[in-house]
């Protein structure tokens, strides 16, 4: 068991739990305690939210800790927040949903899909312009070699590109496909497609603007049908592009004291990680996808979860999804995270999803996972 400093006990933070008897007591009050023992760190940029489940007897512990936004209203189970790249999971499950309706195939080039505008220079080496023949495969598993309009040099100052100085400076700008897809091609490219693993929003990008054009849609609109509506998911919503449903608990999540909900200039995340939800309904769309009950053809399954390496340890990814080992002997869970601490995990080995946030970039959302883990072993 991970032992801490005894000295936390007293850290005061407002918490709400929910520990279920399906787990036979185990527990519970240290899930709450170590969910307040985390968004302690935050210092009241940013508050928590956990949900832990198992697929036969269901809930196992909820609960909550800290405050919606710094001063105001305490975290409930139920708060909706951002959950970042968490989104890629969604993003990948609509892509191939709409491959299941035949309106796309994973390994054709995307020139099929997109005008020559969208990848001319996208990605050029040695002269060569691979970006007509990337494929959805390589966008989604993070294979296709192009740069993360993030992070990725070269840099204008120290650790920041053009796009994200532009970011910056524009807190107010509504950020389109487009626009950012346009810093792309004065990145430095990364590899030859399928020769290497990077991880970048890019692919991510273009993965969504192939959806709209296949589909005839807007994004949200196929995430809330091929997605949302079929699972019951009504907390869960694309931030800057459609509105938020009316009566949430909406949380804010923290880039250090920096607010990021309020930032029209997020929009930038979209397909890659514009999402809002809530614990209820990532646990499941997890569960869908452990279940194997959201596509209709068990191989679609198969194709999310083909891991290759990405050069992190023994760490995998597959379509929109991480595979991590939790050492111990504990094996192994899927699912991803985003910036902000938010995450959504499955234990295949228990049967167990983990969801949550911390709504604070500079936190760790590993160690309650893997304290949870480490009491629910059998």
């Amino acid at each position: 068991m991970i032992l801490f400093s005894l000295a936390l006990l007293f850290l005061q933070v407002p918490s709400e739990g929910h520990f279920s008897p399906q787990s036979g007591g185990r527990g519970g009050p240290s899930f709450q305690w170590e969910l307040d023992r985390l968004v302690q760190r935050n210092q009241g940029y940013g508050g928590g939210v956990y949900r832990v489940s198992h697929g036969s007897h269901g809930l196992i512990w909820e609960g909550a800790s800290g405050e919606l936004l710094r001063g105001g209203a305490p975290m409930r189970a139920d708060s909706v927040f951002e959950i970042a790249s968490t989104t890629k999971a969604m993003t990948a499950a609509a892509v191939l949903l709409l491959m299941e309706d035949g309106l796309l195939d994973m390994d054709a080039p995307i020139d099929t899909y997109l005008p020559a505008a969208y990848t001319q220079d996208l990605l050029v080496i040695q002269g060569h312009n691979y970006g007509p023949e990337l494929t959805l495969r390589q966008l989604l598993s993070h294979t296709a070699g192009l740069p993360d309009y993030w992070s990725d040099p070269p840099f204008v100052f120290p650790g920041q590109n053009a796009f994200l100085v532009d970011y910056y400076l524009r807190p107010g700008k509504f950020w389109t496909p487009e626009e950012v897809l346009s810093y792309v091609p004065d990145l430095d490219p990364k590899f030859v497609p399928g020769t290497g693993w990077h991880y970048s929003d890019t692919g991510f990008v273009l993965a969504g603007l192939i959806a709209e054009r296949v589909s005839g849609q807007s994004l949200h609109k196929v995430f809330r049908h091929k997605i949302f509506l079929p699972l019951g998911m009504n907390d869960t919503w694309l931030h800057w592009r459609e509105p938020q449903p009316p009566g949430q608990s909406t949380s804010h999540r923290y880039e250090s004291q920096w607010n990021m909900f309020p930032k029209r200039h997020n929009s930038a995340d979209w397909a890659g990680g514009g999402l809002v939800s809530s614990t209820r309904d990532l646990e499941a769309f997890i569960r869908a996808l452990a279940d194997e009950t959201l596509f209709t053809q068990p191989s679609t399954s198969g194709q999310m979860q083909a891991w290759v390496p990405t050069g992190m340890g023994q760490i995998e990814y597959g379509l929109g999804l991480f595979q991590v080992p939790l050492g111990f002997g504990l094996g192994k869970i899927w699912g991803h995270d985003g910036y902000g601490n938010s995450w959504m995990y499955f234990w295949p080995d228990q049967d167990v999803s983990f969801v949550g946030t911390l709504n604070q970039a500079s936190n760790d959302w590993w160690p309650l996972v893997l304290a949870t883990a480490w009491q629910l072993q059998p």
